[in-house]
């Protein structure tokens, strides 16, 4: 069994998301590679004009050779846990057979399974008003902190805004329009995280992701947390979900 894990952060963000969450994976003996998407054109400030020509896809293409890369040196495909934005990256990468096991962390919904929620668009509306292809987006700090942060103390909210990234406005319009993922393409095991709390990927959609694979060839398990939120990744309780998560992958009924 692989023990390769492959951490894939979500939009405005980077792979320091993880470090919480990394350290009781790691602490399991889990190998851990959490890299940050196109960290040369996503930037805390001034991104450069070229940002705006990344699309979704190459974000899935960009994980997609970080997970051959891993295959080529260990030998086996990574296991897979995305969250937010990233939970859709490793619903493509499941789709395509690129990876031997996959967890969705407060994941993006693909198309069939997205819902309108006044909470998303009071989270991100500074790009809803505004959004076109060819500029480039930070979350707004209110939004963020009331959408993404409700559920972590507010002494830690400046902290965490500072480390926040711009994203391709392509990208939040390719996420909008819907993302399609065949179900029947899903042949590895799946594990959906919803939050009860989440204002940003509601649990409501969430559920809907997980009743999509629950109907896979292998279906897929789901788990929904009453207490926490969509920075799951790092909020009181998230030791549980982690050790949650190492149960889950380490399972032998869920061995690929």
């Amino acid at each position: 069994m692989t023990k390769t894990l492959l951490l894939i952060h979500g939009i405005g963000c980077g792979g320091e998301v993880w470090t919480v969450m990394r350290r009781y994976l790691e602490g399991a003996g889990w190998t851990c590679i959490a890299p940050t998407l196109f960290p040369e054109k996503r930037v805390k400030e001034n991104p450069p004009p070229d940002l705006s020509n990344l699309s979704f896809q190459d974000y899935v293409d960009d994980m997609a050779a970080r997970c051959q890369a891993i295959r080529d040196e260990t030998g086996e495909a990574p296991a897979v846990i995305g969250h937010s934005m990233g939970g859709l990256i490793a619903q493509c990468l499941a789709e395509k057979g690129l990876v031997s096991k996959a967890v969705f962390l407060t994941p993006a919904q693909p198309k069939d399974c997205a819902k309108v929620s006044l909470s998303i668009a009071f989270t991100f509306a500074n790009v809803i008003l505004s959004q076109k292809r060819d500029k480039s987006y930070k979350i707004w700090k209110t939004g963020f902190n009331w959408g993404v942060l409700n559920c972590v103390p507010k002494s830690k909210h400046d902290e965490i805004y500072r480390l926040a990234l711009y994203d391709s406005g392509r990208v939040y319009g390719d996420i909008t329009d819907g993302v399609e993922i065949e179900t029947r393409a899903i042949k590895i095991p799946t594990l959906t995280i919803a939050a009860s709390h989440d204002r940003a990927t509601p649990a409501a959609a969430v559920r809907k992701v997980a009743a999509k694979y629950a109907a896979a060839p292998v279906p897929g398990d789901f788990i929904e947390y009453p207490d926490n939120a969509h920075w799951i990744v790092d909020e009181p309780g998230t030791k549980e979900v982690a050790g949650d998560i190492i149960n889950w992958l380490e399972g032998e009924d869920n061995v690929a």
